[in-house]
């Protein structure tokens, strides 16, 4: 059998080495990758955003849990900050999701790789994995730092955007920018206090914002290390699920979505390929020597390196 035939009959062993694959940049995994992705399309999404310290891992967690007890098959990616020696995924966030793990639900971690774009090839490419195997519910935590977040929009159905009490000052919520993403909104830690003042703030800051399509964007309290609040944000979700169902709403947003992750990929491939060319190009080799022996400064290197290779590559 191929690798694609294992994880189409529900071999999450093969799932999770063609996700490495594709994290290794393997070619032959993205052909295999291309024909999973033609049969993918019909999972539910489910994104879990916010400010570091909100607890998005153990929310997502609860989440899955209860969205399996429902009778969902369902699959978590947790995009980790990368190490910074390795690469890999921090695995902090699998330990607070031990119930999950528990219903042995499929959890991978996935290293965000600082791409400038936000979103790892890799990280869509696990949801498109884990729905060949079956899965039709796919939470998708992220690492909750700016664009990172607004790429993940592109990649979900249903967004979540995860605060605590000390982010109810609706100033704070547009300077984080993530507000205007989140399909439901969860004030987490609920047993701090300001936990309800944070709420009602939140919630007029969502009144003074418009959503497409009618959808009344729900402020959730709930604290998740106890589980309070996780009934009620599954049956937000299935809500929302719902509220998106009809063909035109459902194709627009999707093709809303597509054009905005093309672009995010480009952004990525794009970035790797150029910074591939400069490190490996005798410019960068000279200049990283010059700063390295106190001749130069790193600014002064960096102007000068794409001076160099501005003028060579646009006289060729």
């Amino acid at each position: 059998m191929s690798v694609v035939d294992d994880i189409l009959s529900g071999n999450e062993k093969s799932a999770a080495r063609l996700i490495t694959s594709i994290e290794n940049g393997d070619a032959d995994a993205y052909r295999d990758l291309a024909v999973l992705f033609s049969r993918a399309g019909n999972a539910h999404v489910i994104g879990v955003t916010g400010p570091a310290g909100a607890g998005k891992s153990t929310l997502a967690g609860r989440l899955a849990v209860e969205m399996a007890r429902r009778g969902k098959h369902v699959g978590i990616i947790a995009t980790d900050p990368s190490s910074i020696s390795g690469k890999g995924a921090f695995l902090g966030d699998r330990l607070r999701m031990k119930g999950a793990e528990e219903q042995n639900i499929f959890i991978r971690s996935m290293a965000h790789r600082a791409f400038p774009g936000g979103v790892a090839k890799a990280t869509a490419a696990a949801a498109y994995i884990m729905e060949g195997l079956g899965k039709d519910c796919i939470i998708m935590e992220s690492i909750g730092a700016g664009q990172s977040d607004k790429d993940l929009f592109f990649l979900c159905d249903t967004v979540i955007t995860i605060f605590t009490p000390e982010y109810g000052d609706d100033i704070q919520l547009f300077k984080a920018g993530l507000m205007e993403i989140g399909d439901i909104i969860v004030v987490n830690k609920s047993d701090k206090p300001g936990a309800d003042d944070a709420v009602r703030e939140i919630g007029i800051a969502v009144d003074r914002s418009t959503r497409s399509g009618g959808w009344h964007v729900p402020v959730i309290s709930a604290q998740a290390l106890s589980g309070t609040g996780v009934l009620d944000l599954a049956e937000a979700v299935e809500s929302h699920r719902l509220s998106m169902q009809g063909q035109a709403k459902i194709s627009l947003r999707k093709a809303e979505h597509l054009e905005a992750f093309l672009t995010a990929l480009l952004k990525e491939e794009l970035w790797q390929r150029i910074s591939d060319r400069i490190t490996a190009h005798n410019v960068f080799k000279e200049f990283t020597n010059e700063v390295l022996s106190g001749r130069m400064d790193p600014y002064s290197a960096v102007h000068i390196i794409l001076e160099r290779l501005e003028h060579e590559w646009t006289s060729h």
